[in-house]
């Protein structure tokens, strides 16, 4: 499987085991998986703002990038992960959707 890794700053527990890094794969994400991450942040109570500078969305696309990944693993685990860790994940996923990497 061709996924990228991200190392936690302070690992997490999954289903019992502790956790120390997160695939994730935004190559593959389809405009479903897009819409899932914004449709979880609504019921999660989270507001959206302009896409390309929301933070928050931006976490929630990383989540779903981890999902895409490894599926045995959940968006409400993926948002227990640190705050340092979760600017960083948000950053990426920031980076690949919104930023002209030509």
């Amino acid at each position: 499987m061709d996924h990228n890794i991200f190392k936690l700053s302070k690992p997490i527990m999954i289903n019992g085991v502790e956790v120390k890094e997160l695939p994730y794969d935004f190559e593959n994400m389809t405009a479903k998986d897009k819409m899932n991450a914004g449709k979880k942040m609504k019921q999660a109570g989270i507001p959206s703002n302009m896409e390309e500078l929301d933070t928050d969305y931006h976490l929630f696309l990383f989540a779903e990038a981890v999902c895409k990944a490894d599926s045995s693993i959940d968006t409400s685990d993926v948002l227990r992960i640190s705050a340092k860790d979760a600017r960083k994940a948000g950053a990426l996923a920031r980076n690949f959707f919104y930023l002209d990497t030509e």
